[in-house]
């Protein structure tokens, strides 16, 4: 008998985000593969973003505690709820190629095959055109991934793309402080990855991000602040030294 067909979901966190929701959604309604379902967690929007989703045929989630831990876990709740086999999440703020969810599918199908991995995590670049525009998504991403994943001892979670199995968010949802609105929710996730469990990074799978993370010194700074105080907060309970040496 051949197996089940893996149930995908697609979660996407938003706030205020309606024109760059509805590029990301457009998007999303060009799948060759189409999603099974596609969340988008309105955290207590004051535009039109949640008219916007539905618009597009998306479920709409509202959550009004603030906050991306918040708005996270309701959209993972929500697709493990409705029977997802795989959770990928983007942010609202992307652009995905036709074949995006195809690619998870068939990457997450080679990756289950071992019962190591629980969650892939792909790539981004931000909508800078040429030269430019490689070199700071390179720049931007390799800074992250190195500096977190040399201390985690497996590749980070990307929030604005990653996938992970629905089944291992029910089993470390409730180790995750989401009252902590100040953290990355992506790096909370990244610290959930248990000693027996890894996480492999994807590089050929890609999406187009808007530049707005560059837009200011203020805004840099503030994620800088907001990626040392995660790390501190996960290494307060899970200090590299002994974490690495868990995974050795």
């Amino acid at each position: 008998m051949p197996p089940s067909p893996t149930t995908v979901a697609l979660v996407i966190p938003c706030l205020d985000d309606a024109p760059l929701l509805a590029r990301c959604l457009a998007s999303v309604d060009k799948q060759k593969r189409p999603f099974d379902h596609v969340i988008v967690v309105d955290n207590g929007s004051s535009d039109d973003s949640a008219a916007v989703a539905r618009a597009h045929g998306a479920i709409v989630v509202a959550e009004p505690r603030r906050g991306v831990t918040w708005a996270a876990r309701a959209g993972y709740d929500a697709a493990a709820a409705r029977g997802a086999d795989l959770i990928v999440r983007v942010d609202a703020d992307v652009e995905l190629a036709p074949n995006f969810c195809a690619r998870w599918l068939h990457a997450w199908a080679d990756a289950s095959a071992s019962k190591l991995v629980v969650g892939l995590t792909g790539a981004a670049r931000f909508d800078i055109p040429g030269l430019r525009g490689r070199l700071l998504s390179a720049a931007y991403l390799r800074a992250y991934r190195y500096s977190v994943g040399s201390a985690l001892g497996h590749a980070p979670f990307f929030g604005t793309n990653c996938a992970f199995s629905a089944s291992w968010w029910d089993q470390i949802r409730d180790s995750i402080d989401s009252s902590d609105t100040f953290a990355h929710d992506d790096m909370l996730l990244s610290f959930a990855v248990r000693a027996n469990e890894t996480v492999l990074y994807r590089p050929d799978i890609s999406v187009a991000m808007d530049a707005r993370a560059l837009r200011g010194a203020r805004q840099l700074a503030r994620r800088f602040a907001r990626g040392m105080y995660s790390m501190r907060k996960g290494f307060s309970t899970s200090p590299p030294q002994r974490r690495l040496l868990e995974r050795v």
